[in-house]
């Protein structure tokens, strides 16, 4: 892992939501990703991990704005709006844990980039936006 991607990876807070166990978030400053993450919870398979992240919301809180997103194949990931409903159960949740409010900038999708390099956030709302989609 270069330097980038490790100093990235440690100022973000990662955060899985899955619909039947709830909220699960990383510790600050750890230098993890969320396959890592998923794995660490005991699935013994990064590739079922893989899957696994192709289908839940997961994202990260980083300088005052989130961003969430699924996906594990293709250009880009983004949030399913069938996952919608689950993210918005959790908003209160991450508003509270990271004293973020309605005008706070909420991201929808990554544009998956190389190894190492941050990758570009994209479909950009406001929370207070989110949470009146359906």
């Amino acid at each position: 892992m270069n330097t980038n991607e490790a100093k990235f990876h440690e100022s973000r807070r990662i955060f899985i939501i899955n619909p039947d166990l709830g909220l699960v978030i990383a510790p600050p400053k750890v230098n993890i990703s969320h396959v890592d993450m998923v794995y660490n919870m005991g699935f013994d398979d990064k590739q079922y991990a893989n899957v696994v992240l192709n289908k839940i919301p997961r994202g990260y809180y980083m300088k005052g704005e989130l961003c969430v997103y699924q996906g594990a194949y293709g250009p880009t990931w983004e949030l399913a709006q069938s996952n919608y409903q689950i993210v918005q159960q959790y908003i209160p949740d991450l508003r509270a844990l990271f004293n973020l409010n309605d005008n706070s900038n909420m991201y929808l999708g990554v544009r998956v980039g190389k190894v190492g390099d941050v990758w570009e956030k994209i479909n950009k709302t406001t929370i207070g936006q989110f949470m009146q989609q359906r």
